[in-house]
């Protein structure tokens, strides 16, 4: 009956007034076929918002206020057109939310927790960001924001894992094709675990993935706080992880480091030495010798051959293996007779060789 009661109650101020909602512990939206916030409504919410409805539609402006922590949750997603958070103890979502105008982030955090929110690529994200006024990511949840044009693109996240930490990425795109475009950023406040470096390097990184994004080129910037560097500022360069080498991007400085990127994975910052290619390996280092559809792949340097990549001509991925982690490795390539280039990986850059099977 309570349910029932705040239902109808919420119903009733959301078609005759829209005013502020500040004695219901909780708003219910249940599966009402009609319920809709008109493009010029408004509220103010002081109370836990639980949708339950496939068929809500909030076009106006929805703002959560007060000192009270409260939560976004429901058997449905919640799209909003414009939310605001003004409320310093924040919200914190139990289900996915989408923001189609507008997110402005006045006073207080949005916690994902494992839960994504989506920014439409007509939707902006606005405020004076901080570690008081930004988008946590502790959990599996993540920013995603759509990409239909060129453009700045920024996510003001961080972390509470241990302190709370503010590190936002933020990417601009100078060109590329969209096509339903979205991008995903997730934070961590740890090590990369791929990063070696033992005395310079930070404790943080960042997943960037994307759909529907082809031939970009991007600038991307990430911030960390002063908790994160480790050794001196001066030694650590940013870097991205592709799953099994690095590539450099600038210096970091100032609590920042930035690069441009024609795709995306993991970004960190660390010692140079251990995260640039080593430029004394080359192709004349690598043996490929042929035998039928035996390959035996070799380099006389002390190095540790991880995988192996075979491409056309044209560019397209033909055959990829995994090999052992020594300096000799044998496979078998069961291939047509054509020229082909062999991409061989180390543990931290690759060399391509032309070779021709018969």
């Amino acid at each position: 009956m309570k349910h029932s009661l705040l239902k109808h109650a919420f119903l009733f101020v959301c078609i005759i007034l829209f005013g502020q909602i500040s004695k219901a512990q909780q708003v219910i939206i249940t599966d009402a076929a009609q319920f809709s916030l008109s493009v010029d409504g408004a509220v103010d919410i002081n109370a836990n918002l639980i949708n339950n409805s496939p068929n809500a539609s909030l076009a106006g402006t929805f703002s959560f206020v007060g000192t009270v922590p409260y939560e976004i949750s429901g058997t449905e997603p919640v799209e909003f057109a414009n939310l605001i958070i003004n409320n310093t103890e924040g919200i914190s979502l139990h289900t996915d939310v989408m923001v189609n105008t507008g997110l402005n982030l006045i006073s207080g955090t949005v916690n994902l927790l494992n839960n994504d929110l989506t920014i439409r690529s007509a939707a902006n994200i606005s405020g004076s960001f901080s570690a008081a006024n930004m988008i946590i990511i502790d959990g599996s949840g993540a920013l995603k924001r759509e990409i239909a044009e060129d453009g700045t693109y920024i996510f003001p996240i961080g972390d509470t894992t241990g302190m709370i930490d503010y590190s936002m990425a933020s990417l601009i795109f100078t060109s590329g094709t969209y096509s339903d475009a979205l991008v995903s950023v997730i934070v961590k406040n740890e090590k990369h675990p791929e990063n070696t470096s033992t005395t310079d390097y930070i404790n943080r990184y960042w997943t960037v993935s994307q759909t529907g994004i082809t031939d970009f080129a991007c600038d991307v910037s990430f911030l960390y706080p002063n908790e994160d560097i480790q050794g001196a500022e001066s030694n650590i360069w940013g870097a991205k992880w592709d799953g099994s080498q690095w590539t450099m991007l600038n210096d970091a400085s100032m609590n920042q480091f930035t690069g441009t990127v024609n795709d995306f994975s993991d970004f960190s910052a660390g010692e140079k030495t251990i995260l640039s290619i080593d430029d004394q390996l080359t192709v004349d280092d690598i043996d490929i010798i042929i035998d039928n559809n035996n390959i035996i792949i070799r380099s006389d340097k002390n190095v540790k051959l991880k995988k192996v990549e075979f491409y056309s001509l044209l560019g397209q991925l033909i055959y990829s293996k995994d090999l052992n982690g020594t300096s000799v490795n044998e496979i078998s390539f069961n291939a047509s007779s054509d020229y082909y280039i062999a991409k061989i990986y180390t543990e931290n850059q690759f060399v391509s060789k032309k070779i021709y099977i018969n």
